[in-house]
């Protein structure tokens, strides 16, 4: 049997061969769509983080504005006062005094028998210069007169010594402001003042401890310490030169030996650059040294209780000082104010005006200063005072101003003459035609959270 040969055909694998081009376009599609879904998606997003951000600001806005016009809307009161309103100028001054200085013809070490800046008489004994050798007598005189002090302060608190508490009231009251303005310039971290301000409260210490002397306290340890102290005085005085005030006056053994260059006659010769040269030059706190040499300045006695401050007010002009013109002049680093001090002498410069003050005043709290710094009034005006905020569109030019006042529970309108003013307060008046004002008027401080008319609350 013969086999057939079977020939069979390829078949056409053409369709299967070729790329599938359907297909891939379906995928790119596909990819197109999914990309443009994430893209959307991703702007939604972002528009909805967007309105989400655009309400909390809205919303903080809108509680910011609440609680500011609820903290804005109440009005704030003040009573009319009887006050002032100062306008001064701050600049450095030259302090000149009229000086006796006492020299020592021998060396040794300076004891003082008056403090720094009490008042001496004629012949009173107001120091020792003792030689070599005595150095063992110096300090037990030092330490009974510290055990004195410290006992006279415990009768204090135990409220004996009848006159004793005041003094040391009085001593409290100069030393607090000296105090804050030591704290005041800590916070500021100046510490440059530190010295004057030491210095200035040795000298009100010293006052008190003399004031408390001429009180009997009665105490057998206080007699007993005081015989002890009288007795080392008596054993320092035998052997040494003593120094007795030949004049009155006040006394200090802080020199800078200017003392007999600024004096008040060279005062009158001085011209304001020389003025200034001595102020940028001279050292502001004059200290004391207790080792004397032979022939060199111990102390010095200011006479006739009158100083003298001499300085060039930069940007001023002298008719704003005329000769014989009253001012007040305050020491900030000193914490006191300086009354009735007289122009003496002004002339113009270059930078400003040059005047001298003369003043009996406040002459022992400035005995160890050579250089100051001040604040001069130049006007006052004292009235009716009201703060600066209650001022409604004033017109300074004009001197008048609208104000609110409560009356009678509702805020009313008042027109005022601006007599004066500063940064903080206006003095006030009446205005031809309206109702007056007076210290039991209450004005809005803050008018701009009520309008005319309507009720305080």
């Amino acid at each position: 049997m013969s086999k057939k040969k079977i020939t069979t055909t390829p078949k056409n694998n053409t369709r299967k061969n070729k790329p599938d081009t359907t297909q891939r376009v379906v995928s790119r599609e596909h990819i197109g769509h999914l990309q443009k879904m994430r893209r959307k998606r991703a702007i939604a997003a972002a528009m909805f983080m967007t309105a989400v951000v655009l309400l909390l600001l809205a919303v903080t806005a809108a509680a910011i504005l609440y609680v500011k016009d609820y903290v804005s809307a109440k009005p704030k009161f003040a009573f009319v006062t009887n006050g002032s309103v100062e306008h001064s100028v701050g600049t450095s001054v030259l302090v000149v005094r009229d000086e006796v200085v006492f020299v020592s013809n021998t060396e040794g070490e300076l004891i003082a028998m008056a403090t720094e800046g009490s008042r001496v008489a004629k012949t009173q004994k107001i120091a020792m210069v003792i030689p070599e050798g005595m150095e063992e007598t110096i300090l037990e005189l030092n330490n009974i007169q510290q055990q004195i002090v410290e006992i006279e302060r415990e009768l204090v608190l135990q409220g004996k010594g009848a006159g004793a508490a005041t003094i040391y009231a009085d001593a409290t009251a100069e030393v607090l402001p000296i105090i804050n303005m030591v704290r005041s310039d800590s916070l500021n971290g100046d510490m440059s003042n530190l010295t004057s301000y030491s210095s200035s409260i040795q000298v009100v210490m010293d006052n008190r401890d003399i004031k408390l002397q001429q009180i009997d306290f009665q105490d057998d340890r206080l007699s007993t310490l005081r015989s002890n102290e009288d007795y080392y005085e008596q054993q320092l005085s035998s052997k040494s030169i003593t120094v007795q005030a030949e004049t009155p006056g006040i006394v200090s053994f802080k020199l800078d030996n200017l003392e007999g260059i600024l004096t008040p006659e060279a005062l009158l010769n001085l011209v304001s650059i020389e003025c200034e040269q001595y102020i940028d030059k001279s050292q502001s706190v004059i200290v004391s040294d207790l080792e004397v040499s032979k022939d060199e300045a111990i102390l010095r006695i200011s006479q006739n209780e009158v100083q003298y401050f001499a300085c060039v007010i930069e940007g001023s002009f002298t008719q704003e000082f005329p000769l014989d013109s009253i001012h007040v002049i305050r020491v900030p680093s000193e914490g006191i104010v300086i009354e009735e001090c007289k122009v003496i002498r002004t002339s113009q410069s270059e930078t400003g005006a040059y005047v001298v003050f003369q003043t009996a005043n406040q002459v022992e709290r400035l005995l160890d200063r050579r250089t100051v710094d001040v604040e001069i009034v130049q006007s006052k005006t004292e009235g009716l005072r009201i703060p600066i905020t209650a001022l409604i569109d004033p017109d300074y030019e004009l001197g008048v101003s609208q104000i609110l006042i409560n009356s009678s529970g509702y805020a009313t309108s008042r027109t005022v003459a601006i007599l004066d003013h500063d940064r903080e307060y206006a003095i006030v008046g009446a205005v031809e035609g309206e109702e007056a004002i007076d210290t039991s008027t209450i004005v809005i401080t803050n008018p701009n959270t009520i309008a005319e008319g309507e009720k305080v609350e």
